[in-house]
């Protein structure tokens, strides 16, 4: 852990216009003219979106960040909580609808978990950052799926950006959250089985990260830093001098901004780490079970995109618009229908254009993206 300010001397990438140029290591980007646009992957599968949720609530650049919540006894029945960074918080059912909305301010990102020990049960709680408040707000989903507002944990931080939770084997919930200044705090949520957050400890990165994800199996902490790459470390303040770099821009892998991420663990041992490329709208996939520790072998798998029409790997002609700039995603291995028979990923859609609306989130089949990336099944 290293006070705020000092630096570890890493370069930096800018993008820069120019239409004759490619950066070098790069290969994999196509850039753009020099009208502005962003550079398009060559190298990545196309995968089509499946469903997709009532656009959020407000205008402009307002969906973000996605969580899915397991319903206990019916997967059919499970729920997607959605932000709406200008006005609260969306939850929506597997088919996109809303059922609720929860008024909260600017609620940046969102997490969840369950296997909570809390008052001498188990529970479920969901954390998102509110910039309105400064605030980690805390947030209780009952076993039927309503999701209710429990509690406002005042942040000391410049402002709130990224949020992710983990629960270890003793059912202790952390939350690990960020700001726009670089700071990260880790919080422990229930110490002693009761709602009475707990600040554990705080780092620095040397810019501005956002999207972050906690593998529970293994107590890792996946980082985002915006503009260099994606970090990984145990899931605990204390060991933060054991950071280590997993992919950075430079590789080509990947473009400004690294936005969100989540983990996914399948039940035959799948283990992939999924992180929005937003600056080239793709979605790199780490296969982390071939991770040796090192950037010479970091598990890449290949990225894919989310185009429009087209038909699934399923066979379903879906006629949901393809995907840009994706800020938050999740994902979940669980089998939740016949639409998402190897779990399912949510992603924001930056650019909900056909038809043209408010923003929203997209639902993709997890066997579309194995198919398209040629991952194996057990």
């Amino acid at each position: 852990m290293r006070a705020r300010g000092q630096g570890r001397g890493r370069g930096r990438i800018s993008t820069v216009c120019c239409c004759a140029l490619l950066f070098a290591g790069c290969g994999a980007l196509l850039l753009a003219a020099c009208g502005g646009g962003a550079p398009v992957r060559e190298d990545a599968r196309i995968v089509h979106p499946l469903l997709e949720t009532t656009p959020v609530p407000s205008g402009d650049d307002a969906a973000d960040d996605p969580a899915i919540w397991l319903h206990p006894t019916e997967p059919a029945a499970s729920l997607i909580l959605g932000t709406d960074k200008r006005s609260g918080l969306a939850v929506y059912d597997l088919s996109g609808n809303q059922t609720q909305f929860l008024e909260r301010g600017r609620l940046n990102n969102v997490d969840l978990r369950g296997g909570i020990a809390l008052d001498g049960g188990m529970a479920t709680l969901a954390v998102a950052t509110n910039r309105s408040s400064g605030s980690m707000d805390v947030f209780r989903i009952s076993s039927e799926g309503l999701v209710s507002f429990t509690l406002e944990v005042p942040l000391n931080l410049a402002e709130p950006y990224g949020i992710c939770m983990g629960v270890d084997d003793s059912g202790g919930a952390h939350a690990f959250v960020n700001s726009t200044d670089a700071e990260y705090q880790h919080w422990r949520l229930n110490p002693g089985s009761r709602l009475q957050p707990r600040l554990e400890g705080a780092w620095n990165l040397d810019s501005q990260p956002e999207g972050c994800a906690v593998d529970d199996a293994a107590w890792t902490l996946y980082l985002g830093e915006e503009e260099h790459g994606i970090w990984l470390m145990p899931a605990d303040a204390a060991r933060a001098g054991e950071i280590r770099l997993l992919d950075a821009i430079a590789s080509g892998r990947l473009a400004a901004d690294v936005e969100g991420m989540d983990v996914y663990r399948g039940p035959a041992g799948e283990h992939y780490l999924i992180v929005s490329s937003q600056g080239d709208h793709s979605f790199a996939v780490y296969d982390l079970a071939r991770n040796n520790g090192n950037n010479g072998n970091n598990g890449y798998a290949g990225s894919f995109t989310l185009a429009a029409g087209g038909q699934s790997g399923q066979g379903v002609q879906s006629g949901v618009d393809g995907v840009k700039e994706t800020d938050g995603l999740a994902v979940t291995a669980a089998a939740l229908n016949d639409s998402f028979p190897r779990g399912l990923l949510v992603v924001q859609d930056g650019i909900n254009e056909s038809p043209a609306a408010n923003q929203n989130f997209k639902l993709v089949s997890w066997a579309d993206v194995e198919q398209a990336l040629g991952l194996p099944r057990p």
